[in-house]
């Protein structure tokens, strides 16, 4: 095993399926007291198949039937994907051998008669073939599994504990954020429920780059796979930790031992964020200029503002989480939008990228709120809680009827931070609300809307009631005045054809005040 992963402690999990079981180097935990945990063994008997096959013993607790369920969606995904469709194969045995009864009696339901058995085995497959970040993928080099799509479970049991094991090609390894267990066979995790099998995706190949690091005590890897050949993985390492230490001095500490980075290189795009890791899809080919590069840090750097904003601090209606009914909530402005905003400036922050990208990117966002006619039609509460019912998040939204929760929260972020800075003289700024928040609500419970409204309003010494009210439940237009006064900007000149143009600029006579404020936002 590499000496990288022996230097990381108990609780990241980076294991060799050519190691055997307790080797130096693999974190692990003893099987706990307690509830018996389900045991799913993931095979893959041809790799080109696109599938994968999962063996699962549930205990029975000594009911006569045991009630089985896919989930319908995964966390942070605010769509049906219905990973039932791609289940197949169901069958279920005794501890003995003998067959039982399967009923599939809903389209996400499997009914298993147990014959008064202690614990029954189903065995069944799943299509891999494609590769969001929330469907699995098996390949002759490279396997994503998620575990919505992979694993069943006990219907209203999320509590129970489980334990997976990964039979996979000799020399591949794997990478999760969950743990390994002692004296177990290599490629063998704990998750502590449900949930967290769910929010755990595990990556698999053989040609994994794994580079770690430390920032306050708490370790981290960064995994590569895919085609990542031209990509300098050590230096991506170096640039993620410092937008990581750039993250803990604005929180004021790291809620979590380890993290991972699951860094995948391949067609198509797009990142999932969840409590100790992120799965992330792109092209090395894509951000292989400077630009491309800033582009990349700021993607991987709002997936990784997620461990704190939205599975720490999050709207009331995100959990506990009902995997076959999405909930519903006003609130992803704040989950979303305020971590595109925060996602950006981390990076600037943290001397990654200039001033002058923020503006940019800031600008390109103001000119798709401004441009389509949606946003006169469709408020920013509205478009949260219709994020299950149409595509308003980005690529493919009706522009002419609905208006994104990412685009214009990211907006209304960078205009409530600049209102609190001027309320205040700089002396507070959004940057507190969000520490108070997650002071206040990070717990189990979650905030409601005037929850984390009042908590603005307190930290701008102001009430912001009507500004929360006509920038989420209206279509008025966003007043920029303020922002642009206070910053000392403007927006660019109009273009030569007459169209208006959102580019954000510094004026030339802005004065030192102003410049200062503007330095303030880019502060770490």
């Amino acid at each position: 095993m590499p000496s990288f992963i022996s230097r990381i402690a108990v609780g990241l999990s980076l294991a060799s399926s050519a190691c055997a079981a307790g080797a130096p180097g693999h974190s692990s935990v003893a099987r706990p007291a307690g509830p018996e945990p389900v045991d799913y063994t993931v095979a893959f008997p041809d790799l080109s198949a696109h599938s994968a096959t999962i063996t699962a013993r549930f205990p029975t607790s000594g009911k006569p039937t045991v009630d089985l369920m896919m989930a319908v969606w995964s966390p942070g995904y605010y769509k049906v994907e219905n990973y039932a469709d791609r289940v197949h194969d169901v069958a279920a045995r005794s501890p003995s051998g003998a067959p039982l009864n399967v009923v599939h009696d809903a389209r996400n339901h499997w009914r298993i008669s147990t014959g008064g058995a202690a614990g029954v085995m189903v065995s069944y497959r799943v299509t891999a073939d494609q590769r969001s970040v929330t469907t699995d993928w098996v390949g002759d080099s490279l396997i994503v599994l998620n575990g919505a799509p992979t694993f069943m479970a006990i219907s209203n049991d999320a509590h129970r504990p489980a334990i997976v094991h990964l039979e996979l090609p000799r020399g591949w390894r794997s990478a999760t954020s969950l743990d390994t267990v002692r004296d177990a066979p290599s490629d063998s995790y704990r998750a502590a429920d449900y949930d967290d099998a769910v929010d755990s995706p595990i990556i698999a190949g053989d040609n994994l780059r794994i580079d770690s690091f430390v920032v306050g005590g708490s370790r981290h890897a960064v995994v590569d796979a895919g085609s990542i050949d031209g990509w300098d993985s050590a230096r991506a390492a170096r640039d993620i930790a410092r937008f990581v230490a750039e993250d803990r001095r604005f929180w004021g500490t790291l809620p979590y031992d380890h993290y991972v980075f699951l860094n995948v290189f391949r067609r198509g795009g797009g990142g999932l964020e969840h409590r100790n890791s992120t799965l992330l899809t792109s092209s090395a080919a894509a951000y292989s200029t400077p630009a491309g590069y800033v582009r990349w840090l700021d993607f991987v750097s709002h997936e990784y503002f997620h461990a704190m904003n939205v599975k720490r601090l999050r709207p009331v209606e995100l959990g506990p989480f009902d995997y076959e009914a999405g909930p519903k909530t006003p609130s992803l402005w704040i989950s979303e939008g305020l971590t595109t905003y925060y996602g950006d400036l981390m990076v600037v922050r943290s001397g990654l990228a200039p001033d002058s990208a923020f503006l940019s990117a800031m600008s390109a966002l103001i000119g798709q709120l401004q441009m389509p006619p949606g946003r006169l039609v469709q408020t920013l509460s509205a478009s949260s809680l219709d994020a299950w019912n149409s595509e308003n998040s980005g690529v493919g939204m009706d522009q002419a009827n609905t208006v994104s929760y990412y685009t214009k929260g990211t907006v209304a972020g960078f205009l409530l931070d600049a209102r609190i800075r001027r309320l205040t003289g700089d002396r507070r700024s959004l940057d507190d609300v969000m520490r108070a928040a997650y002071a206040l609500y990070s717990g189990a419970r979650g905030f409601t809307p005037e929850q984390f409204q009042a908590v603005a309003s307190r930290i701008a010494g102001s009430d912001l009631s009507a500004w929360f009210h006509r920038v989420l439940d209206t279509v008025d237009e966003l007043d920029y005045s303020e922002a642009l006064a206070w910053y000392g900007l403007r927006f660019a000149d109009a273009s030569t054809d007459g169209a208006r143009r959102w580019r954000l600029e510094i004026r030339s006579d802005a004065t030192p005040a102003q410049r200062a404020h503007l330095a303030a936002l880019f502060a770490p």
